[in-house]
């Protein structure tokens, strides 16, 4: 599938495009879920349709991510999440396409982010921004080279509960274009002293909630890709905080994540549609990934897998 992946400007177009599609042009419920057995296991259906401008809905986008998490399958060799997409056509229903939706995911999760970053990042005058990514799995390999396009010049400072696994990003990632270097932080707390942006994706786990609020810059932009495992309810409460998707993060709220966590002030997609400027002081943006990003990419990602002839047609 990665070989059929947008290039990375249209991958944070598409990304820009979602944002500011939530609450008009598209539609989407929250994610409607399940709640198995295991202790902290999910399964949910996120249903999404994005109106064409076309009025006989021939460019309409209509498909369902299908995400199921089970967090002790680490433990005998399984991954915790396994999901996949299907694209429906707009016309007659039928299903188009069943794609596993990792590749999906970790494409869109740090183009959401980078459309953060360059609309949220405080802005600094004669030294390249510092960037702290915690966590050194496959989100932050991804969010790399979008932070490398949006922040060129950067300095990335990565750590992780695993040091080995950071630094072998750290290795793996010095060439990744615009970056001016990536480092590797013994915890959290170096990691993030003086950064002027912070990109969490650490993975889940029933530690969390670790970062203290006052490590951090005071105009820090604090991107939380992992719920609340590190962003404190203190820090949404004081922060300028940001939603992608309201009611999505309120039916989250509603459930085990998130405790204390006020309502957010705006969404991304608001943010942008209003050209808001950057408010002084620190801005937490916590995007939970909507069902309608997965669609849209997953439909670039099918038109460009047809023009190159990849991927494997199903008998109808």
């Amino acid at each position: 599938m990665t070989e059929a992946a947008p290039p990375l400007i249209e991958r944070l177009g598409l990304a820009e495009l979602t944002m500011r599609s939530l609450g008009r042009e598209a539609e989407m419920p929250a994610k409607i879920g399940v709640h198995p057995r295991q202790v902290g296991s999910l399964a949910h259906a996120m249903p999404a349709l994005l109106r064409g401008e076309d009025q006989d809905g021939s460019h309409d986008l209509i498909g369902v991510k299908w995400i199921v998490g089970f967090p002790e399958n680490p433990q005998i060799g399984l991954p915790t999440y396994s999901a996949l997409v299907i694209l429906n056509d707009s016309a007659t229903g039928l299903p188009i396409a069943i794609m596993d939706a990792g590749s999906v995911t970790t494409l869109r999760t740090a183009a959401v982010s980078g459309v953060a970053i360059r609309r949220f990042a405080p802005e600094r005058l004669g030294r390249p921004m510092r960037v702290a990514v915690l966590g050194a799995g496959a989100q932050a390999r991804n969010h790399l080279p979008i932070i490398g396009h949006v922040l060129p010049g950067a300095t990335v400072a990565i750590t992780d509960a695993v040091e080995s696994r950071a630094e072998t990003l750290a290795r793996e990632s010095g060439d990744v274009a615009g970056l001016a270097g990536v480092a590797v932080a013994r915890s959290i707390r170096e990691a993030v002293d003086g950064a002027d942006v912070v990109v969490s994706v650490v993975g889940f786990g029933p530690v969390h909630q670790t970062l203290d609020p006052a490590w951090l810059a005071p105009d820090v932009l604090f991107v939380a890709v992992d719920y609340d495992m590190q962003a404190p309810a203190s820090l949404a409460r004081e922060a300028t905080f940001l939603v992608d998707e309201r009611d999505q993060f309120r039916a989250t709220r509603d459930e085990e994540w998130f405790a204390g966590y006020p309502d957010p002030e705006m969404t991304i997609g608001e943010a942008l549609r209003g050209s808001v400027r950057r408010p002084p002081g620190r801005i937490l943006v916590s995007h939970l990934g909507v069902g309608l990003a997965d669609v849209v990419f997953a439909s670039a990602i099918l038109a460009r897998a047809e023009q190159l002839g990849l991927g494997r047609v199903l008998p109808r």
